[in-house]
This record gives C-alpha cells, structure tokens and sequence, in this order.
C-alpha cells in the first residue's frame, strides 16, 4: 500500500504514472481519493467549505475502501468528475501486489496512516504549483487563468490548517524546485546504497535526531543534471529494481504535461526511479527478500 499525497496540482498523478510503468501496469492498481467527495461542488459552495476541508469528504467510506483494498478484497469506488464537479459513475478496482493511493488526504487520520506500507508527500515551491495547477486546470478542466487564481487563494487558508500538516508523517517528503528536487527521508526507514546515484549532479546529508531507528537523509538531484549523468544513476537504480519486482525497463520516465505539450525531465525520471527504489526495499522487507 503506497500513498502519493500533496496539494492539488503537485504532481500527484505525475508520480503515479512513472510508478505504474515501472512496476507494469498489470502489478498496479491506482486509487483515486476524490471519489469520496461527500460534498459536490455545487454544495460545498452553497455552505461555504473548499475541496481542501476535510467536512467534504467521507472518510468513514475512505477507510472502508482502502482497507478493503489492503486486506486484498475488490471495492467499487466513486468516481469524481472534475468538469462537473460531482460524482459521476462508480468503478471496480481490484487489488493488486501495488495499491497506489494518491490524494489529499491520505495521511490525515490515525486509520488512514495504519494502512500504508510506504508513504510519500509532493512539495512543490509555490510558483511551480501554481504553474502546474494553472497549466493542468486549463488544459483538462475548462478553467480561465484568473478563475485558478482565485480558488487557489481562496483554498490558501485551508492548505495551511488541513493539507500541508500531512507532511509531518510521510516516509518521503519531495520538495521540488527551479533548482531541482530535494528528498526528505524519514527515520522509520533505512539508509538508501547513496552508491545508486552519486555524482556531481547529487547531494546526500545524514541527520541523525529522529526518534527512528534509523538517521534522516536529505537526498538532492539538480535540475540540470545532464543525460549522460542522469542514465548513468538511472541505470545503477534500475539494476537494483529490476532484479526482483519490474521486467521490462519503460522506454522512457519523466514524461510531464508542459506548456509545449508532452515534455521529459531528467529529474524527474530519477525522482519516480528513487520513489520506486523505496517501494522495493519495502516489499523486499515485507516478503523477507533480501535485498541487494
């Protein structure tokens, strides 16, 4: 059980799509948390409530669905229509060995938390995630530039008391940047080999005060790491992936939405290649694999 979670527009389904194409499609299975909107958009403006407060949503439905999905039974989840701002339909997921959890709230209740084996939070600075939000919310969902705007301001106070606290309990926390993307580790989990992606183009510091079992690392990789130095740490990830949990090396990762259309990232491909690496160790650990 994997939870991606962050503010809207943070790259959430981004990650998610690299996931899937490392491990395959046929390993994964994708849960989106707005299907258990309580409230549709109609009706949360009507009392005066943001998508981002939690009156909005039924967790008790959440929980249910989620745990179902853990204990490896099937569920019929909502589906959220973003154009019409309501539910529209309902779908069967099945469980499979990934459960991939991306949303809002994934990490905001004691039952919620229990259930994910890994748990990772998306951060990007504030003028990606309103470019990102801007972009995505014009391109898929019929918005005006100024409407955007608008609602992110009027959700600010909501991120702050409701979303951004989150954070606090993911196993990774991605801070992404003009400069590049920063992963905070947690000390519940082991040390990543720092040997997979060691070069000019990263950083890696220890910070050992956590109440974990393990020290913290804040790991870097610079947005302009260059291709040859980006395959060069793709390759010595994916050589500790693939040996147990994905066959087939995708074509291509760090495919993203930009405004001259599909675009790559080096940066970002190394960033779903790390998030993968930290999913295998997991699985390694929870099958008693021993990982290499």
């Amino acid at each position: 059980m994997v939870a991606v979670g962050g503010d809207s527009g943070t790259g959430k389904a981004t990650l998610c799509a690299g996931l899937r194409a490392i491990f395959g499609e046929d390993r994964c299975t994708e849960v989106r948390l707005d299907g258990y909107f309580g409230l549709n958009r109609a009706q949360r403006y009507a009392v005066g409530i943001t998508a981002l407060d939690p009156r909005a949503h039924d967790f008790a439905a959440m929980d249910e669905g989620l745990r179902t999905l853990a204990d490896g039974g099937a569920i019929d989840k909502p589906v959220y229509d973003h154009l019409l701002g309501s539910i529209n339909g309902v779908e069967t997921v099945e469980p499979r060995e990934i459960v991939l959890v991306q949303g809002l709230f994934p990490l905001y209740t004691r039952v919620l938390r229990s259930l994910f084996d890994v748990s990772v939070w998306l951060e990007p600075d504030p003028d990606l995630k309103l470019a990102w939000t801007i972009h995505r919310d014009i391109t898929e969902r019929g918005y005006r530039e100024d409407q955007v705007r608008a609602e992110l301001e009027r959700r600010k106070a909501d991120y702050e008391k409701y979303i951004a606290p989150q954070a606090e309990y993911a196993d990774i926390r991605a801070e992404f940047t003009a400069r590049g993307v920063t992963f905070h580790k947690s000390s519940r989990l082991e040390p990543l080999d720092y040997h997979d992606f060691a070069s000019t183009a990263t950083r890696l510091r220890l910070v050992d005060d956590g109440p974990g079992p393990y020290p913290r690392s804040i790991t870097e990789v610079d947005a302009g790491i260059d291709e040859q130095t980006a395959r060069t740490i793709a390759d010595a990830i994916w050589s500790r992936i693939g040996h147990r949990h994905a066959s087939t090396r995708p074509a291509q990762l760090g495919t993203h939405s930009g405004t001259g259309g599909k675009q790559t990232s080096h940066t970002l491909a190394l960033a779903q290649l790390l998030v993968a690496r930290r999913i295998a160790l997991v699985a390694d650990h929870l099958s008693g694999a021993v990982a290499v």
